[in-house]
């Protein structure tokens, strides 16, 4: 594990400073925003949540090779925002660098409607 940690870092900042809890945050050691994105694999036959974990590429992929319940080799890789606390030995995290939406500066102005034409009183009529 020592060594794939080591690859890692020389791809540049980890963000190892932005806390998982957060929906966002910007990182303090490079300065980019920085979202924690949760991931679930789950068997694609029999739905079963299976452990998982990142490679050195960090693709999520399951832990063993077959499904526990029912064999099966295809999964399922479901992306979540919160992670619950029943799926926390099942999921992995990945820390992704987002461009935050930055709001233009606009002004915006309403008008009143034209009153200016003269209003008839009571539908009297002019003779």
């Amino acid at each position: 594990m020592l060594i794939s940690e080591f690859i890692k870092s020389l791809k540049g900042c980890r963000h190892s400073k932005v806390a998982i809890n957060t929906n966002g945050a910007y990182c303090p050691d490079c300065g980019q925003f920085v979202v924690v994105k949760w991931y679930l694999v789950r068997c694609s036959c029999c739905g079963v949540k299976r452990v998982a974990y990142l490679d050195l590429n960090d693709n999520v992929k399951p832990a063993d090779k077959f499904c526990p319940n029912c064999g099966g080799v295809h999964t399922v890789i479901e992306e979540l925002d919160r992670i619950n606390f029943v799926d926390i030995n099942f999921a992995v995290h990945k820390r992704e660098v987002v461009e935050p939406i930055l709001a233009k500066a606009s002004t915006q102005v309403w008008t009143d409607p034209d009153d200016t034409e003269e209003q008839a009183l009571l539908g009297l009529k002019s003779a």
